[in-house]
């Protein structure tokens, strides 16, 4: 009887395209997650980081080219990534401890999403991750063309949200309408509460540039602090606002990868025609949604079909950005000796946990406390530094490592134990 180890993918075994597109990802995602380490309530679009108007200009171009459009890009490729890891298993005849396998991948995936949620930053995305990747499993054999209405079903949750959403709104306003005719000598304080509570609301706010005290004084207090946001403890083992629009997005990069594109984009005949088209509409529905979340966020929605607008508008840009992005890797660099981003996305674990370790360091009370010093428009420089830092490193590294320092842990984890007995 031998024994046979059950071995991880090789490098060889890789996709190209998809290594440059998680480099793209991971190198974008740092636009949105640096605010969550620099300001107390980041993705307010008034509160905090305006000095002057070319902050709000600054804030307006990266929320629209860029906020939950890499978080897209990740779900996807992480559907991908599902087909190809249970693919490339099954064709080594190892049964059902592919399953165990894969499992087992997830299970590390979400310890390690947990301890980075607790110990490093509270916007971790990596036990949510894990958690619909078990949620695809049923789905694995199922045709790509049925695939579509799992998708429009899914859908279909958002949606209601939304239309709940825009319904009460359009009521407190109808309220506040009914309230404000009264005179106010004859208000109730229930009248009152109406009044004031639309008004809070509408009301046009000015940007707070005062001192605040810093995230995470010290690392123990920032533990404490992150017990108490993060709520894995009490059962909570995903973000309930994006299970649905994540598994979607998983899907259709399930679909997407079946469809061959990412190995040879001219399978499809009208490529670039879907690509820019959907890349027009994605830019249109964002354009409408953070023009008004950033110059009008004091103008509630309350009508439903603008409201609509506002439920897919990250998911459609993000995926026409994987469509763009990998026809043009394929079409002018797929030959290029340039291999920096990739790396990047070869190392994605790693480097995305880094960029949290290295923007506590930066920002929070533990570290060089400069919490709350900076613009909207002077972050950009900080990002361009740490981009040059991830690149530098990544590129250091794998010249002498064949993957990132987590990748090995979470390939070693995954795999140990794990033979297949041979007569």
């Amino acid at each position: 009887m031998q024994t046979t180890k059950i071995n991880p993918t090789g490098s060889l075994d890789r996709i190209p395209s998809l290594d440059f597109l998680r480099g793209i990802a991971i190198l974008g995602i740092i636009f949105i997650n640096i605010e969550s380490f620099v300001y107390p309530e980041a993705f307010t679009p008034w509160k905090n980081g305006f000095q002057s108007e070319i902050d709000y200009s600054t804030r307006f171009w990266v929320y629209f080219l860029t906020q939950g459009k890499f978080y897209t890009m990740f779900a996807l490729l992480f559907g991908v990534g599902f087909v190809i890891f249970l693919n490339r298993l099954e064709s080594r005849n190892v049964g059902l401890k592919a399953m165990d396998i894969y499992t087992r991948r997830l299970l590390w995936l979400f310890i390690f999403g947990v301890i980075h949620a607790y110990f490093i930053w509270t916007g971790d995305v990596l036990y949510h991750y894990a958690i619909c990747g078990l949620f695809l499993l049923p789905f694995r054999s199922i045709q790509s063309k049925y695939l579509v209405f799992v998708i429009l079903l899914l859908a279909v949750f958002p949606m209601v949200k939304s239309y709940e959403s825009t319904t009460k709104r359009q009521e407190s306003e109808r309220d506040y309408l009914t309230a404000i005719k009264v005179t106010e000598s004859e208000r109730t304080e229930e009248d009152k509460k109406k009044i004031a509570s639309w008004e809070r609301l509408t009301e046009k706010k000015s940007p707070d540039t005062s001192y605040i005290k810093p995230k995470k004084e010290t690392y123990w207090s920032g533990v404490k602090e992150s017990y108490q946001q993060v709520k894995v403890h009490d059962g909570v083992f995903y973000y309930q606002h994006v299970i649905f629009s994540s598994l979607m997005i998983m899907l259709t990069g399930m679909i997407l990868y079946r469809a061959g594109i990412f190995s040879n984009y001219r399978v499809w005949k009208y490529y670039w025609l879907i690509s820019i088209t959907l890349l027009i509409i994605g830019l249109l529905v964002n354009y409408f949604r953070v023009y008004k979340w950033t110059y009008e966020y004091y103008k509630p929605i309350t009508n439903v079909w603008e409201g609509y607008l506002s439920v897919f508008n990250k998911e459609l840009l993000g995926v026409a950005y994987i469509l763009i992005i990998n026809g043009l890797y394929q079409k002018f660099l797929v030959h290029s000796k340039i291999k920096l981003i990739s790396n990047v996305g070869k190392t994605a674990l790693s480097n995305y946990i880094f960029q949290s370790i290295t923007l506590g360091i930066v920002f929070y009370g533990y570290g060089f406390e400069l919490f709350n010093r900076f613009s909207r428009f002077e972050l950009l420089g900080i990002i361009l530094c740490v981009w040059i830092v991830q690149i530098i490193l990544t590129y250091l590294w794998l010249k002498k490592h064949q993957y990132g320092p987590l990748e090995w842990l979470w390939r070693k984890l995954t795999y140990s134990s794990f033979a297949r007995k041979d007569n």
